[in-house]
Parts: structure tokens; C-alpha cells; sequence
């Protein structure tokens, strides 16, 4: 008899007793104490290469314990937001997360103050090279940073100001609840229950409702979140101003290793493809027989699998794609599934959203998701094992080449996720299957692509307006508005004008603008899913080795090393777009006789 797989994670596994575990507590108070032992270390004159290449391997040990501590805290989190502990372990591990930028300011500043001969003397140390490009990135980037003692005095008041903002707005939104009717009762569900709700449920009336109490909830306190906005993006505003940054994009265009051009041809290639998405989404009304798109209109299916797809089943779905792909890939899957590394159950109480957490010092991951049964979680969850593939061969590397930007990050993922939904398309029993499954890869396609980029787009928008000023609700809504309007060209008649307040990514201060990664990652994805046919056997080999890079190289070279392309060129990304446009294409053309 098969052995059932568990729906939760196991935490206890790693640091029994989660937000209490005395074994955690001991890891973070090693971590503090190394952090104080290696600070002095780098502060003293050091002049001997030999000893500081084995002070940057103790220093690799610190960077992995503190990954695993934070990644820990937030699993802890996410599982029970309403349990005290974990939200006192959060501000701990912020304590923790000010020192280790401190530190990490310091060995930049180190780095960046060896002699020409010091330097080359270093490279040639046993050990140094396979981590040169972090650290010549680290000593590139000190010029464009403050004085050492005034970006450690940053870090330390973060903790209660930038990144206690951000701690904020997640408390915050995980206690706003919406009122609804749910089986003759009245239910407060959270924001992203709801949201299901007005998003996908197939009766019209019903996500009418539940996008009225999303909004009259928004309304209540809108003003709360304008002003967690504007702090996050003052406070930003005014650390770029310090450093003399005055390309708003520099911290996103370097912790995403990629070049302004390519970001501008990605856009432009995108801007090229509006039409075809206004087409898709004139068809959708048409098929839906509406008279006007509204916000709550734009996901749901209008063709749908009639068929539940119950936990195993996903499971048995992704193992049989991955194994089809690559045995290594297939043992993985199992691996994840059956060592419970997978918390999928749907019950109240858990954070929004869905994630993977890396645990270097254990090499596993954990992942975290509400599975509901339907064929886009199946989905979700190919994705999130795409991340811990990603964690898999990474947690073999040094920890300086674990660092890697969002929008690599989201090419393995995406890749996982086109994988199995592409499988499933091609396998459709019926046109009316592979219509509702066309339907899904465009879907998600399109938020990559279209509704992302024009968060992105809202965004920079926002920003420019904070450099002359607070921004009430009102103003925040009219700028999302007028980017929506811009992108639908008065197809969509009600627009989703709370997005800035429910979308967590606008609130992240670690990364800055963190909206499009998700676009270049899906486009990159792209990219290299274009070449796996062409491979063959030989693919794999050359996808592994390109995630084991991802922390050594750019984004445009990994383009040219493994997809012999330019990504600063318009072309790549038409070339990219094609299969999205392909499947709208298709969908079109089936669903024609359907509309008429």
C-alpha cells in the first residue's frame, strides 16, 4: 500500500520546538558571537592573504547559519501567524539581520581597501576562486556606498524604522478580515481568501460581493497603509539621496545582476504585445457574455477542469513531469514529498501566500503554500519545488555563490511550473480541457507580463511623486488608476484600486521594486525552456550547471553562456514572448466558435 504524504511540514526536524527551540537559540547566540569574533578579525590589519582566505570560509559558515536562522523564522510565521513567539523570534532575527549587514559593510569596505597586490595575492589563495565574482562585485559596489561607520549606523536603526515598517504592514494586513456569506453564515476570512473569492468563483454575483467587502475593508484603512507606503519609500528615498544614487532603479538593477537596456527592451518587447493581450481579454468578455470587464473579471476561468484534484494527485502529476524530465529531478520530488519539507494543508490561520525557504546548514528546504484542490495549485506547487531544485544545487556551493538575484531565482521556478502545465496540454482528453489549460498558462503568463509590469510601471510612479511629498489613499488610488487605464485602454471599467495596499512585494524594504524580477524571470524562463527539445539528453546537464552559476554570473551572461543570446537586444524578449503568444493565439482561434 502506498505510503499517504503528509499535508504539513516538519519543522521539529531542524529546530524542535519552533518558535521556542532552545536548539535555535543557541544557533542565533553562536551566530552573534561569531559575527563579534570575525568583526574584530576583519578590523585588525590584516595583511596576510593565507589567513583571511581561511577567515572568508568561517565567514561562509556565518552567512549560512544566519540564511537558515532567518528562513526559519519566517516558516515559523507563516505556519501560525497569530502565535506571540514567532513574532518575537521575527524581531530577534531583525536584530541579527542589522549586524550581519553591519558585517557584511565591513568585509566589503576590507575588500575594497586591498592593494592591486593584495588582491591578486587573495585570488590566488586555495579556495578563493570559486567565489572571485562575489567578492569583486563586493569590492566594486563599496564605491557607491557611505562611509563604513554611517551604513552600520543604517543597519542599527533600520531595526525599528525601514525594517520595522515593513513588519508592520505584514502584522497589519494578516489581521484584516472580510466579512462574507459562506454557507449561510457570515465567515471573516482573510484578504486572500477573499480575494479567491472575487477573483475565480464562477458565479458573477459572488465575486461582486466579495470585491465590495475587499474594497469597503481597504477603505477603513487605507490611510494606515498610505502611510506604511510612504515611510517605506521616504525612508529609501532618502537613503539613495545620502549615497548620491540618482537612478531610482540602482539597487534593483544590482541585486538583480542586470543592465538597464535589458530591462528597456524587456519593456518595449512587452509594450509590442499589448494588443494581443487587449485581444485575449476582449475574448474573455465575449465567452463570459459581459457587457464590461471589471477587476473581477479578469482571472476567472471561463473554461474550467470540472475535476478536483486532490493533494496526492498533484503529487503523483509533478513527480511523473519531473521524473519524465530527469531522473535526478524526479528523485528530488520524492524526496521533498516524502521527507514532509511541504506544508500544503488549507485551514486559517496561515500566512497569504506561497514560498520556499532555503536551509543551507541542513541542504534541505522547506515549502510553504495553501493547496485548494484545484489544477493552479498543482501548479503553484511545481513552482515552489522549482525554488528548492534551485536550493538543492546550491546548498553543494559556498555560501558566497548562493546569493543570487530575485529574477534567476524565478527561472528555475517558472521553468518547474511551464513544465507540468505544458505536459498537461498536450496530454487534453478534450478541446474544452485543453481550452481551460491554455487558459491557465495564459493567466499566468499575463500577470507576469502585463499586470506585474504595470505594478512595476505604478511603482516608479509612486516614487517620483514621494520625492515631492506624502501621498494620501486617494492620490495612491489615482496613480494605480491611471497606470491601469493606460494598460487596458478602457477595456477593464472598475479597476482593482487596493492593489498597492495587498500586494506584499511593494512593502519589502530589502529588495527594491520587487514587482518586475518576476517578469525578467518569467521571460528568462522562457528562454531557456525554448532549448530543451533542441538538448535533448544533454539539457539538464546544462541546466543544472547554469543554476549552479546563477550566483557567479550576471543575467546577461548567463543569457550568453547557456542561450547564446543578448538580453540588452530587443530580440531576445520577442523571441521569448513567443510561446505566451502562441497559446493566446491558440486559444483564440479555439475558442472563436464558442464567442460567436
Amino acid at each position: 500500500m502506498k505510503q499517504s504524504i503528509s499535508r504539513n511540514w516538519d519543522l521539529n526536524s531542524l529546530y524542535e520546538g519552533g518558535s521556542t527551540s532552545e536548539s535555535l537559540k543557541n544557533i542565533m547566540h553562536a551566530l552573534t558571537s561569531e559575527i563579534s569574533r570575525l568583526t574584530a578579525v576583519l578590523e585588525s590589519d590584516a595583511k596576510d592573504m593565507q589567513k583571511l582566505a581561511g577567515t572568508l570560509t568561517d565567514i561562509e559558515q556565518v552567512m549560512n547559519m544566519w540564511l537558515e536562522i532567518e528562513d526559519f523564522s519566517v516558516c515559523i510565521y507563516a505556519q501560525n501567524t497569530a502565535d506571540m513567539s514567532a513574532i518575537q523570534l521575527l524581531d530577534q532575527v531583525s536584530t541579527i539581520k542589522a549586524a550581519m549587514k553591519s558585517f557584511h559593510a565591513l568585509l566589503n569596505q576590507m575588500l575594497a581597501n586591498l592593494s592591486e597586490e593584495q588582491w591578486q595575492d587573495l585570488l590566488g589563495q586555495n579556495g578563493v576562486e570559486a567565489i572571485a565574482f562575489s567578492l569583486e562585485e563586493r569590492r566594486r559596489n563599496v564605491k557607491d556606498r557611505l562611509p563604513l561607520e554611517i551604513e552600520q549606523i543604517i543597519n542599527a536603526l533600520a531595526v525599528n524604522g525601514f525594517d520595522g515598517w515593513e513588519q508592520l504592514h505584514n502584522q497589519l494586513f494578516n489581521q484584516l478580515k472580510v466579512p462574507l456569506m459562506q454557507k449561510g453564515k457570515i465567515r471573516e476570512l482573510s484578504i486572500g481568501s477573499a480575494l479567491n473569492q472575487a477573483l475565480y468563483d464562477k458565479d458573477r454575483h459572488k465575486r461582486e460581493l466579495a470585491a465590495k467587502a475587499i474594497t469597503e475593508v481597504c477603505d477603513a484603512d487605507a490611510e494606515t497603509f498610505a502611510v506604511l507606503l510612504n515611510r517605506i519609500a521616504g525612508y529609501r528615498l532618502d537613503l539613495y539621496k545620502q549615497r548620491g544614487w540618482e537612478n531610482m532603479l540602482k539597487e534593483a538593477l544590482d541585486q538583480n545582476r542586470i543592465k538597464e537596456k535589458s530591462i528597456h527592451s524587456m519593456l518595449k518587447a512587452l509594450e509590442e504585445c499589448k494588443p494581443l493581450f487587449r485581444a485575449y481579454l476582449k475574448r474573455k468578455k465575449e465567452l463570459l457574455q459581459l457587457d464590461g470587464l471589471k477587476w473581477f473579471d479578469l482571472e476567472v476561468p471561463c473554461f474550467e477542469t470540472a475535476k478536483k484534484f486532490p493533494y496526492a494527485e498533484a503529487v503523483s502529476i509533478i513527480e511523473t513531469q519531473f521524473h519524465n524530465l530527469s531522473e535526478k529531478l524526479g528523485l528530488f520530488a520524492e524526496k521533498a514529498f516524502h521527507s514532509n519539507w511541504i506544508e500544503s494543508e488549507n485551514r486559517s490561520g496561515k500566512a497569504e501566500g506561497a514560498f520556499c525557504a532555503s536551509l543551507p546548514l541542513a541542504k534541505e528546504s522547506r515549502i510553504f503554500l495553501t493547496y485548494r484542490e484545484n489544477y493552479f495549485d498543482v501548479v503553484t506547487l511545481a513552482h515552489v519545488l522549482g525554488h528548492a531544485y534551485h536550493n538543492e544545487i546550491l546548498h553543494h556551493e559556498p555560501a558566497f555563490i548562493q546569493e543570487k538575484g530575485t529574477s534567476i531565482e524565478e527561472t528555475a521556478s517558472i521553468f518547474m511550473e511551464n513544465l507540468v502545465l505544458d505536459a498537461a496540454i498536450e496530454q487534453a482528453g478534450s478541446k474544452e480541457e485543453k481550452l481551460a489549460l491554455l487558459e491557465m498558462k495564459i493567466s499566468s503568463g499575463m500577470l507576469c507580463v502585463s499586470t506585474i509590469p504595470n505594478m512595476y510601471q505604478f511603482e516608479r510612479s509612486f516614487y517620483e511623486q514621494r520625492k515631492k511629498g506624502l501621498l494620501a489613499a486617494q492620490e495612491i488610488k489615482e496613480l494605480l488608476i491611471q497606470s491601469e487605464n493606460e494598460l487596458y485602454h478602457g477595456l477593464v471599467e472598475e479597476q482593482e484600486v487596493y492593489r498597492w495596499l495587498y500586494v506584499p512585494h511593494i512593502y519589502v524594504t530589502e529588495k527594491a521594486f520587487y514587482n518586475i524580477p518576476y517578469t525578467i524571470g518569467y521571460l528568462f524562463s522562457s528562454g531557456i525552456y525554448a532549448i530543451k527539445n533542441e538538448l535533448g539528453s544533454g539539457f539538464m546537464e546544462r541546466y543544472d550547471d547554469l543554476l549552479r552559476n546563477s550566483g557567479r554570473m550576471t543575467v546577461e551572461q548567463l543569457g550568453e553562456t547557456y542561450l547564446n543570446q543578448d538580453l540588452t537586444e530587443l530580440y531576445f524578449w520577442q523571441t521569448a514572448l513567443e510561446p505566451l503568444k502562441d497559446a493566446i493565439k491558440e486559444f483564440l482561434r479555439l475558442s472563436e466558435q464558442k464567442a460567436e
